[in-house]
């Protein structure tokens, strides 16, 4: 340790063992770069904390914990000799740069204070991608100040008068404590302080920067509109500090009134953009939320002016283009890569909704794929695929960038995997048939949207299925469907257009997994119009046992996904299945297996597949009453399929009577005159049914109808 030190570092901690030692080591290139001395008070550790501090610490000391901060770190500042005295908690660390500090602490002699940057972590990406806050903090003071702190909590160091203040350039303490705090010690740190709050606030009710940190400590709490109230009638009033504290105070109170839907929401977005249009809290968080409330609103145009505010006010503020001043106030949000992104993805939409594409393609120009999660991945894809479709601009090398950049993994894999999810799942939706059918009906239509991925060809599923589906040739379409590798993923319409023009499938030299068919049949299946067009209108190959199985599983996921209550091609659809059924059963089950005594060893559709089967047979011979009995069979071994049953029992022509004649319908009506003159039970009714007019017309006068209600379960 250097006699005369230049900088005293002063730390109070209690049980701190997750983080102090990562605060300690960081402080340690500042130490090597200039005379320094660290002193520590030991408040109460009992996890070996105290082990840590040894290790680092030039003094090191106990203080028995008063419920002051104030008079905890004075009690360090009392044993301080250095000409500098900087704070910094625990679960704080200081930027690697440490330039800022040597610099300014070397150089400027003119300053009383300086404050440096707190930022706040929300998610442990920490400075690669993680959601944070920034506040304005003045952690280190002139020691012939003679200043100690103030206040048992939010102390300080109270600099009214002609001290001089400055803010450290690129000086930062990252903070990650707010992230490690379970439910139930943030509620008993919220009650602490609100203790303490209320009884300053009774001292002085109309001290904004009490109110402030009464707002900031009651989040979440029935308090806090009340506090927010309270503190807008102390700005509109004029209060001691409302220009610095104003701002902030709006925007807490946007942020209540977006939460609690509140009345007063455009009218104090508004008010704050009045009173405080140059502050960074106004430029960055108020744009931030009215951005959000005009979207929501699809007024476009005052999104997008509050869009581009937010984005010039982000800018700004990591240019320092602001008055460093404001954030004395308050902690400030948003000004994070992640929420950048997802106003700008947001905002570039906009643009496109305004027919503005030369501006959405330039912001688009400045996004980072490396920074985005899977929602702004999803959002940039279908922001490339509608300025495709709509507009004459080329986004290929965009759409490639943008590949490379979401596949980097940065800040991790996982992050990559997660932004690559959200580029599948938006750019899928650009397959499905019914949006490509709705697209060539748009006024603006150019290209179709799947072919923006053409550039992919090679690189990426979606990029291999554009290039499919704008191929016709099928010894082409079946060479580039042999040649995919992730045939779980292929977007399946591109697998529907091969099919479709006759390429067999699976393909050739390449079996596939039972499973794996089933999941890509599934996924057909959610395509219920393709899939029964597939089924009824191409002829499938199933001469092999690849092509049974997979015919087996179409049919399947055909028959799941038809709408058996409506009308339709189900009885066309029924007898493929039969088909695919009578050819995969053999195939798979022993023939004993297939013996009706043996039928419950197969799965209960297998089963009905069984009786099926038998039951058409049945109607081709002319044995209408045998397909009924074997259809209510059927139904006995698998109850999933009484629509189905219930459907065919009614759409199964051979089951439908025929269309009497003029004579049978004139001799219908005369038997029902002569019914209704006696009552139902009366014995001249009993002898009129056995009659032989009777019989020729029972049908027209009872009707013909299964009651599948009351069948034996």
């Amino acid at each position: 340790m250097n006699n005369t030190p230049l900088l005293s570092i002063g730390i109070i901690f209690k049980n701190e063992a997750r983080c102090l030692e990562r605060c300690l080591k960081s402080l340690q290139p500042l130490r090597d770069a200039l005379p320094c001395e660290l002193i520590m008070a030991d408040t109460g550790a009992t996890d070996g904390s105290r082990e840590i501090a040894a290790k680092y610490a030039d003094i090191l000391f106990d203080f028995p914990w008063i419920n002051d901060f104030a008079a905890a770190r004075n009690a360090v500042m009392d044993r301080s000799s250095g000409e500098w005295y900087m704070t910094i908690d625990c679960d704080e660390w200081i930027d690697s740069n440490i330039q800022g500090f040597v610099t300014f602490l070397t150089t400027y002699r003119d300053f009383d204070f300086a404050s440096v940057i707190v930022r706040n972590y929300f998610t442990e990406e920490y400075e690669n991608g993680s959601s944070y806050s920034d506040f304005l903090a003045t952690r280190l003071l002139r020691m012939s100040t003679g200043l100690r702190y103030e206040g048992s909590i939010h102390e300080h160091w109270c600099f009214e008068g002609n001290f001089r203040t400055m803010m450290i350039s690129n000086a930062v303490f990252h903070h990650d404590g707010y992230m490690f705090q379970d439910s139930a010690k943030m509620k008993e740190k919220q009650e602490r302080n609100m203790a303490l709050l209320r009884e300053q606030l009774r001292e002085s009710p109309d001290d904004l920067v009490i109110l402030t940190q009464c707002i900031e400590s009651s989040e979440k709490s029935w308090e806090q509109e009340d506090y927010l109230r309270r503190a807008l009638g102390g700005v509109a009033e004029g209060w001691s500090q409302w220009e610095l504290f104003g701002a902030p105070i709006y925007r807490y109170a946007i942020r209540l009134a977006i939460r609690d839907n509140l009345a007063e929401l455009e009218k104090w977005i508004q008010e704050a953009e009045e009173r405080f249009p140059d502050s960074i809290f106004t430029r960055v968080e108020t744009a931030y939320f009215a951005f959000g409330v005009a979207w929501n609103k699809d007024d476009y145009t005052e999104a997008i002016r509050w869009g581009e505010k937010y984005l010039q006010g982000v800018d700004d503020y990591h240019a320092g283009k602001f008055d460093r001043s404001d954030l004395l106030a308050s902690s400030l949000d948003k000004t994070d890569a992640h929420s950048r992104l997802s106003v700008a993805t947001v905002l570039a939409s906009g643009y496109l909704h305004e027919k503005q594409p030369e501006k959405c393609l330039h912001l688009m120009e400045t996004f980072d794929g490396r920074e985005m999660n899977a929602k702004e991945a999803g959002d940039s894809v279908r922001n490339l695929c509608d300025l495709h479709r709509h507009f004459d601009v080329d986004v290929a090398p965009l759409l490639l960038r943008l590949w490379e950049e979401i596949n980097e993994p940065k800040p991790s894999q996982e992050r990559a995997d997660q932004r690559r999810s959200g580029f599948f799942q938006t750019g899928e939706g650009m397959f499905k048939r019914d949006f490509i059918s709705a697209e060539s009906s748009n006024e603006n239509f150019i290209h179709y949207a799947y072919t923006t991925f053409l550039p992919l060809k090679g690189k990426c599923i979606l990029g291999d299925a554009a290039a499919m589906l704008e191929t016709e040739d099928p010894a082409v379409l079946e060479e580039m469907l042999g040649g995919v590798t992730e045939l779980e993923k292929l977007p399946v319409q591109a697998l529907y257009h091969a099919m479709e023009r006759g390429v067999p499938f699976p393909p050739a030299g390449r079996p596939l997994k039972i499973e794996q068919m089933d999941l890509l049949a599934r996924r057909m299946g959610q395509d219920k119009g393709s899939l029964l067009a597939l089924m009824l209108d191409h002829k499938l190959s199933a001469d092999s046992r690849q092509g049974i199985i997979w015919s087996r599983g179409l049919a399947l996921a055909a028959v799941s996904a038809f709408d058996w209550k409506g009308s339709g091609r189900g009885l066309e659809l029924a007898r493929t299945w039969a088909a695919a059924e009578q050819a995969f059963l053999p195939l798979c089950y022993a023939p004993d297996a297939l013996q009706e005594e043996n039928l419950n060893v197969l799965p209960p559709m297998h089963r009905f597949g069984w009786y099926l089967i038998r039951a058409f047979e049945a109607l081709d011979e002319g044995n209408a009453s045998g397909y009924i009995r074997l259809l209510r069979e059927g139904l006995n071994v698998c109850e999933d399929v009484k629509d189905m049953v219930e459907f065919l029992t009614e759409h199964t022509p051979e089951l439908q009577p025929p269309e009497p004649s003029a004579e049978l319908a004139a001799l219908a009506e005369q038997v029902r005159m002569v019914l209704s003159q006696f009552s139902p039970d009366d014995p001249s009714v009993a002898a009129l049914k056995q009659s032989e007019a009777y019989q020729k017309v029972a049908y027209l006068i009872e009707g013909i109808a299964v009651d599948f209600h009351h069948m034996p379960q």
